[in-house]
């Protein structure tokens, strides 16, 4: 056997990171590892058991202990029933593809004259704003139009022949092994900037080719056998050309039981054609195709990547039916309207066995959750040095709780005989006192209430996360079957290479990713230890 043949893994362990959706600076939690190698089918058993890609940076996000879950989603392409807006997309799209449209047309050429005025550094003029900003309005499908998915999704492709010589424009969609080009680079760039505000530093060739062009995946089909009709499993990127300039790319990875949508990015000066959901069913239509292969008969799924309940953005992803999420704890698949329901107001839930968490530990989330979006959390005053960070909480073993009496704050102490008026300043004084003395009381009892909140917390992150093993239990009898490279060729069981027997460190590290894929992947995969 080839070393390609295997799923080779250096593991990189937990993670606390800013939030890219809430914008936390450290509430995201998630336990990560580098592929050099990994097969597709190494790959699909991680996906469904929550994990997903980033380049060659594999990660697994612990719903339980972050500020947003995030939960892997995925629909049966072949029972796909689009929605009448998903319809009316791919209804406007074809029409103007083959008719054109005057509004749409209007509204594209604003932003690309207002691309053109910025890049000759001069001020936007406010009469060049697109302003075609309307609600469009629904377009019907002309008489004898194809009803099925795939049928209308085609429709608007150009193909040499006379009938379409008089379309308004020429669209191709082209499906290649990912790869890196400057038209596809500068694209990115536009996208970024644009959409996501990024400066342009950080969309350099080498953050693109890291992000979505390298790939761990070992394609299924020899490059010299490969064709678009044939693609096999591996990364890819679906090209979309109007009037032979690059306007999208999908970012796919097709796998043994489905497509998984790993990134999609336009150009903006497009963005009224809808693109982001009209490529969403382009990609369900190919799951549909490839299903068809001798070989893909079980590649019947066309993965989401990860829904966010707490995210608006991530809505449109409960819109494609039937749809399902992971259980986290199960890794059952569970219908999407079911999970719903069961977290309703909650913000993480087992779907099949589902059960409230401690309500302390909730307070301390959501706590952190309103600091990182610039709220004030009402225990700041309290303790200006605590750092409410992951990190930060009561390391003593006791319940943190001070035995007080409260009415040793209410005692109005008199000074003994007085004129009526100094009776009346002295009885003020005390009533101001009493005030003072029953915050005095609110404030320690915010700090019980905190250093409760801190020990249930600790406790909680200390457990294995949902779905995993507890890395403290994993024995060198679990290991056994597991191996790692030592050099370049040699296979060793991961139990008796130098590193494990001599330094705690890697008995840690490797139990912790033995705990975190199962026993099944940790014996398919080979150990590569830094």
């Amino acid at each position: 056997m080839l070393l390609s043949d295997f799923s080779v893994i250096t593991p990189y362990g937990d993670n606390v990171s800013s939030c890219g959706y809430c914008k936390s600076s450290h509430g995201s939690r998630t336990y990560g590892m580098s592929a050099h190698l990994m097969t597709c089918k190494d790959y699909q058993k991680l996906i469904n058991r929550g994990w997903r890609r980033s380049g060659r940076y594999l990660y697994k996000p612990n719903l339980r202990d972050s500020c947003c879950p995030q939960y892997t989603i995925r629909m049966k392409a072949n029972e796909f029933e689009a929605s009448k807006h998903q319809r009316q997309i791919v209804n406007r799209f074809n029409h103007f593809i083959q008719e054109g449209d005057e509004n749409l047309e209007k509204d594209i050429a604003a932003r690309q004259n207002v691309d053109a005025t910025m890049a000759e550094g001069k001020s936007q003029p406010m009469d060049e704003t697109p302003v075609n900003e309307k609600k469009q309005k629904p377009r019907k499908p002309p008489k004898n139009a194809p009803t099925d998915l795939r049928s209308r999704i085609h429709a608007s492709e150009y193909k040499l022949g006379p009938e379409k010589a008089t379309w308004k424009h020429r669209f191709r969609v082209q499906l290649e092994p990912s790869s890196f080009t400057e038209e596809k680079h500068e694209l990115y760039v536009k996208y970024q900037m644009s959409v996501h505000n990024d400066p342009r530093s950080k969309c350099g060739p080498s953050n693109f080719t890291n992000f979505l062009v390298d790939s761990p995946l070992t394609p299924s089909v020899k490059t010299v056998d490969w064709t678009e009709d044939n693609p096999g499993c591996g990364s890819f990127h679906q090209c979309y050309y109007l009037d032979d300039k690059l306007i999208a790319v999908s970012v796919i990875d097709i796998l043994p039981e489905c497509v998984s949508a790993v990134y999609f990015y336009y150009d903006p000066d497009y963005s009224t054609l809808s693109l982001g959901k009209y490529s969403a069913q382009r990609e369900i239509a190919l799951v549909q195709t490839l299903n068809t292969k001798p070989g893909l008969e079980d590649l019947k799924f066309y993965y989401m990547g990860f829904y966010i309940f707490t995210c608006p953005k991530m809505t449109y992803k409960g819109h494609f039916h039937p749809s399902f999420l992971l259980d986290p704890e199960t890794y059952n698949w569970v219908e999407f309207q079911k999970c719903k329901e069961i977290l309703g107001d909650r913000r993480y839930s087992c779907f099949e066995d589902p059960a409230p968490l401690n309500p302390l530990f909730e307070a301390k989330i959501q706590s952190i959750i309103r600091k990182k979006k610039g709220m004030a959390d009402s225990d700041d005053d309290i303790d200006e040095d605590d750092d409410d960070s992951w990190a930060s909480v009561d390391e003593s073993d006791d319940d943190g709780e001070e035995q007080l009496d409260p009415d040793q704050f209410n005692k109005n102490p008199l000074k003994g005989d007085t004129l009526a008026d100094e009776n009346v300043d002295e009885s003020k004084a005390s009533a101001m006192e009493g005030k003072e003395e029953v915050k005095k009381v609110a404030v320690v009892s915010e700090k019980e209430k905190k250093r409760k909140m801190d020990k249930v917390f600790k406790e909680i992150c200390q457990l294995p996360p949902p779905g995993c093993l507890d890395a403290a239990q994993v024995t060198a009898d679990d290991l056994e079957n597991v191996f790692c490279l030592s050099g370049q060729t040699t296979l060793i069981p991961i139990t008796s290479s130098v590193s494990f027997k001599s330094h705690k460190e890697v008995r840690k590290e490797v139990g912790g990713y033995f705990a975190m894929v199962g026993q099944d992947l940790a014996d398919s995969m080979l150990l590569y230890l830094r």
